[in-house]
């Protein structure tokens, strides 16, 4: 397991997340990837309850509300809150507290980017644990430290940046933690390469970034419509995944029933 020796402050925190990036509107690539991930919840759904634990600017609980979900929230920052509010989604701010809801509460708990942020990773998900009801699912993406774009970008890596991110995972240690909580693995997949980390890297420049940000949506695009890079894809994303070297875990969890 890797992890960052420093524990940043409560208030270091709150001073980082404070304005952090909460975009008004998303590609409509990932709008297709959000709903191909609620297709696949819907076997979980018993209570219609969804909760995105650090849900950002709430895209994905919209799409998960226009499909009946009853969602729920939680974040740090003043920005993303007021906007997930807005947008008429009920969040509190902060970290989860098993306090606010009772147990066995939800059928499906999302933490998508957000595992790697956690002090205590271990601890977060016996929270979770305890609010997701018997044969519920947990669903984490989170950075495979073990990647190919961590290989190409070395010392350059940009998600090794404290105090954002502070625990770094492979596949074998995210299922090791999550089995340490109580779950049982239903899937994991590594895939994909990020080509923004890989074109910008530790670069602060919002040009630079942004840039990258529009060459990559712009290639995603291209391969939802050109069948050629749909299977090149797909032979890629499987290749990485055989090897589990992709930039991006992706995993279910199931919390066994009584």
């Amino acid at each position: 397991m890797v992890y960052t020796r420093l524990e940043p402050s409560p208030q270091e925190l709150e001073d980082y997340y404070a304005d952090y990036p909460a975009p008004d509107e998303i590609p409509a690539t990932t709008i297709k990837r959000y709903d191909e991930l609620l297709d696949r919840f819907e076997r979980y759904r018993h209570t219609g309850r969804l909760i995105d634990v650090g849900c950002g600017a709430g895209h994905f609980l919209q799409r998960a509300a226009l499909r009946g979900w009853e969602v729920h929230g939680t974040e740090f920052g003043q920005r993303p809150v007021a906007v997930c509010r807005a947008r008429g989604i009920s969040i509190i701010e902060g970290p989860l507290d098993v306090a606010n809801y009772r147990p066995d509460h939800f059928d499906v708990i999302c933490s998508l980017e957000v595992i790697e942020h956690l002090v205590h990773p271990v601890a977060e998900l016996q929270r979770m644990h305890t609010i997701l009801r018997p044969g519920g699912l947990v669903y984490i993406t989170t950075p495979n430290y073990r990647s190919v774009g961590h290989w190409i970008s070395g010392s350059e890596w940009s998600i090794v940046q404290y105090p954002e991110h502070l625990c770094y995972f492979t596949s074998r240690t995210l299922s090791r933690t999550a089995a340490s909580a109580g779950f049982r693995q239903r899937w994991l997949l590594t895939t994909g390469v990020s080509l923004v980390r890989l074109w910008t890297k530790r670069s602060k420049d919002q040009t630079i970034r942004d840039a990258a940000v529009a060459g990559q949506e712009k290639l995603r695009s291209r391969m939802e419509t050109a069948w050629h890079l749909k299977v090149a894809k797909k032979l890629a994303d499987a290749l990485l995944n055989l090897l589990r070297i992709g930039d991006s875990i992706k995993a279910g969890f199931e919390k066994p029933a009584q």
